[in-house]
């Protein structure tokens, strides 16, 4: 079942935008979940919602919105895309996400990070600079008011997709 889909091509993973997600859905605005699989594993926004209910059919229905998913869903999904995704254990009980930008020692890369009741990809850079992708942010700079002062619940560094020579 899940076979059928084709990933975008590795250098797209990551790189794709929460307005191209929109685009996908005639300008409406899809859902965390669903949009963290689309963007880390560069496919599409509907054929993220597959791979979710391809995992775990028991949680979603076959048919409408996927409005809420789960950690262990999402982090699976992203494993058949083949996209691997490293759990880490969190410094602090939950921190903020500045906090885990700013003091945490990550190394720069991409992660996947649930805060509470959201999921987003988060690019650090270093030196306490990152930037916030989700379901409406693409590329923006990690503040207080693109989801910096949301608690950190889990966290998973994503591998880097290969870049064709």
């Amino acid at each position: 079942m899940v076979a059928t889909i084709r990933p975008l091509p590795p250098q797209e993973a990551g790189r794709r935008s929460a307005e191209a997600l929109a685009a996908e859905r005639g300008g409406n605005l899809g859902w965390c979940g669903p949009a963290a699989v689309a963007l880390a594993g560069g496919t599409s926004y509907a054929m993220a919602c597959a791979l979710l209910r391809a995992v775990a059919p028991q949680r979603y229905a076959p048919e409408g919105e996927i409005v809420t998913a789960y950690w262990r869903d999402v982090v699976q999904a992203l494993a058949e895309l083949g996209v691997v995704a490293e759990r880490l254990p969190l410094t602090a009980p939950r921190p903020t996400l500045l906090g885990l930008a700013r003091r945490s020692g990550l190394a720069p890369g991409l992660y996947l990070v649930r805060v509470t009741g959201h999921f987003l990809l988060l690019r650090l850079q270093g030196f306490g600079l990152a930037e916030v992708n989700d379901n409406r942010l693409s590329n923006a700079v990690l503040t207080a008011r693109t989801h910096g002062r949301c608690r950190v619940t889990h966290v998973a560094r994503l591998a880097e997709a290969d870049t064709p020579a």
